[in-house]
């Protein structure tokens, strides 16, 4: 069992658990769980050890993070929003805290080697196949993860997990198990439906009397409002507006151009070919010793194109260099200093070594460096320099914009004066919907919050893309107001004819259910009563994909039908509001005739049940945990 716990964790399995809790674990802050005992203010205990006020402000924070990026930055959070966060990053600290004690308990534990291996196969961290402590830096500053606490998440990641493992693996699933989840999985239904379209029951409605409309508009005013509204000013600032103003002299050019030669430089390249000994890794200096000798020995003849093509199929040249030009930067690192020396066409290369081979190279053909002169190079050097000079003058101009705005917080004017820009205005726009600018959410959301439309301050810089930023002030604020009633009357009586005809339909259509469930009705009678026609459907699955989703759960939740009820009658309702009734006339159990499949099935069986299983011990040791929480405000 051991052994193949240990043959698991090297593989898939423990990768996918370990990312989920490692993903986890960041997510609910755990940069603050593994500083316990900088605080003695105690929000919760586990078995006597501190869940620390710091501890759960790290991983509140997080969470709260979380959420700002999934519903916008603007998201504000009430009390209520606080206090459930505040109490979902809690449960979190205090479940890892139980599973870790009851890991230690089992005595399980985890060793810096293994910490080591895991980390040094994570290809999160590799560069090339191999391990890269740079890479690993990088990753982990994205997190906010200190190294002795991404190893120490590692490790508790690793321990908690090793019982989970244990049952995971050890799960199993008798055959009747598996054969009545196939039976049931992929069972089949014979089945017919009647749909009947609510507009069947319009011409028995009563005519919906101007008190009933009266009355409802009286009750339900609030449906009936106007949407707030409001109208924005704003400066706009364009990287294109101001590329436009950028007219560089001649002089100007021509110094940009001879700061930058290189860029208007094509260096020399190299068109390669040539013969590569492989050495086997790991191999002694006598194996080196050999592939050199040998490369020596013939590496002069190569300079004949047929020797040169007898020894490739001996020795062919790894990797595809092709038969284009490629500059030194394009070539392999341990080629460079080599082929560097190499000038002309035709010349060899003394034989070198690479980590795992020695090499020999031939030059087909050289060109040399060329710098392409001003004139030619004139337009891609303005278009370059004004390019440059626009970023640098718009992230300028975007920083004065936001500064005039901030310090003059009651007016555009005074920002649109200074930087000589238009103030031009929107038209009204709501939270959900606008055109121009606001059709942009981020404006949409600014100017409903509390800064704009309340404070009446300037908003800060609103990005709205890489070129684009505007200021806005608000303008016009259109408060909800209530629509007359001679506005509204035809949509409240279609309103009320809507919800008559509903309960009108609902009642017979639920009446002609139970007269073919009693036998007083026939299938056919109903048909010709309505004048409509059942669907005979035939045997199909509980995932067919021709047959309405809410039509199929409807039927596959019916009882078999059995010797007194030959045909079982249901009814379902589809989202365009039309009533459909059922006729359930046969089950077929699922099979599975191949074994191959079948085994499939077993593990897929096996693996549910040992979810299920962990589940269950991770509950039960929830619950056997002393489990304190005192007051986390």
């Amino acid at each position: 069992m051991l052994q193949s716990i240990r043959e698991h964790a090297q593989g898939w399995v423990i990768r996918i658990i370990i990312a989920i809790i490692v993903l986890a674990f960041t997510f609910w802050g755990i940069h603050g769980y593994f500083l316990g005992g900088r605080s003695a203010t105690a929000v919760a205990t586990v078995n006597g050890v501190q869940i620390t006020k710091e501890q759960l402000a790290v991983a509140y924070e997080r969470l709260r993070r979380q959420t700002q990026i999934q519903y916008g930055a603007t998201r504000t959070f009430t009390t209520k929003d606080e206090s459930i966060l505040k109490l979902r990053a809690l449960q979190t600290l205090t479940e890892i805290e139980a599973l870790k004690q009851a890991s230690i308990h089992d005595g399980f534990f985890v060793t810096d080697r293994q910490i080591d291996n895991y980390l040094e196969s994570m290809p999160e961290f590799q560069v090339n196949g191999r391990f890269s402590t740079q890479r690993f830096q990088e990753v982990l500053s994205s997190t906010l993860l200190s190294t002795s606490d991404f190893f120490e998440l590692i490790r508790t990641s690793l321990l908690i997990d090793q019982p989970r493992l244990g049952v995971l693996l050890s799960s199993f699933a008798v055959p009747e198990e598996t054969q009545y989840t196939i039976a049931l999985v992929n069972q089949e239904r014979d089945f017919s439906y009647l749909s009947m379209p609510v507009q069947l029951f319009q011409a028995t409605l009563a005519p919906i009397s101007p008190e009933k409309i009266k009355a409802y508009y009286a009750s339900n005013k609030t449906q009936f409002m106007t949407p707030e509204q409001v109208a924005v000013q704003y400066i706009e600032i364009t990287l294109n507006d101001v590329a436009a103003k950028i007219n560089p002299s001649d002089t100007t050019l021509k110094a940009a151009y001879n700061d930058n030669i290189n860029s208007y430089t094509e260096p020399m390249s190299w068109r390669l070919s040539g013969i590569e000994i492989p050495v086997p890794q790991n191999a002694k200096p006598e194996a080196w010793d050999k592939a050199l000798n040998e490369a020596k020995s013939f590496a002069p003849n190569l300079t004949d194109d047929s020797v040169l093509l007898l020894q490739q199929k001996k020795y062919p040249l790894s990797g595809s260099i092709g038969n284009e030009f490629l500059s030194l930067n394009k070539l392999p690192d341990s080629w460079q200093k080599t082929v560097a020396s190499m000038q002309t066409a035709g010349q060899i290369s003394a034989p070198f070594k690479t980590s795992t081979s020695v090499i020999v190279l031939k030059v087909i053909d050289v060109r040399k460096a060329s710098t392409q002169s001003f004139e030619v190079a004139r337009e891609k050097v303005k278009q370059t320099y004004i390019h440059q000079r626009a970023e640098e003058q718009f992230a300028a101009l975007r920083d004065q914009l936001n500064e005039l705005t901030y310090q003059h917080p009651d007016s555009l004017n005074f920002a649109a004066e200074k930087l000589g820009l238009p103030i031009k205005e929107s038209t009204v726009f709501t939270k959900e919907t606008g055109s121009g600018i606001a059709s942009n959410k981020k404006v949409r959301d600014v100017a409903f919050s509390d800064e704009v439309l309340v404070t009446k301050n300037n908003s800060d810089v609103i990005a709205i893309n890489a070129e684009n930023a505007i200021v806005i002030h608000l303008k016009t604020h259109l408060k909800p107001t209530l629509l007359p009633l001679e506005a509204v009357q035809k949509q409240i009586e279609d309103k009320l004819k809507n919800k008559m005809l509903d309960a009108s339909a609902k009642k017979v259509v639920n009446e002609e259910l139970k007269a073919l469930q009693s036998g007083k009705l026939s299938q056919a009678a109903l048909s010709d009563q309505y004048k409509l026609k059942w669907n005979n459907v035939g045997y199909v699955g509980r995932y067919a994909n021709k047959i309405d989703g809410a039509i199929l759960e409807s039927v596959f939740s019916l009882p078999r039908p059995n010797g007194k009820n030959t045909v079982i009658y249901g009814m379902t309702r589809l989202r365009n509001g039309n009533y459909i009734l059922i006729a359930l006339n046969g089950v077929k159990d699922g099979a599975i005739a191949d074994e191959k499949q079948k085994a499939i099935f077993a593990e897929q069986v096996q693996n549910s049940e040992g979810l299920l299983e962990y589940e269950l011990l991770k509950r039960s040791l929830l619950t056997h945990s002393k489990i304190e929480v005192m007051d986390a405000q």
